[in-house]
């Protein structure tokens, strides 16, 4: 019984060390590749697209090890790291980043247009 309760222990430390789980913030869209004007035939649930704001962006926006340059889309301050975007709006204090997830292919991609 003590076996068992340290290893019950030991596993659930594990879990509280490798970082606190949050809520994600934000909106995502299922979408064609090229969801702003897609060819026609193209499939239009290729690419799960995300929108997250708030802390979840924020959260993001700081772990990204690179520095912020400004954004000439919105004016923001922008990180990216290849495709995946993430921009700090020192005006109003707010966070967004911006990626989608190729399904098929299992990997990062741009998320949304300039």
């Amino acid at each position: 019984m003590k076996l068992l309760a340290l290893m019950f222990l030991l596993a659930s430390s594990t879990l509280a060390l490798a970082g606190d789980w949050k809520d994600v913030t934000g909106i995502y869209a299922l979408t064609p590749a090229d969801y702003l004007d897609p060819p026609p035939g193209q499939k239009g649930n290729t690419h799960f697209r995300l929108q997250l704001t708030g802390d979840s962006a924020m959260d993001l926006y700081d772990a990204m090890p690179v520095e912020p340059i400004e954004d000439e889309c919105t004016g923001g301050m922008a990180k990216s790291i290849q495709q995946m975007r993430c921009l700090y709006f020192e005006n109003d204090g707010t966070y967004e980043c911006h990626f989608s997830i190729n399904i098929a292919e299992q990997k990062i991609e741009y998320g949304i247009a300039c």
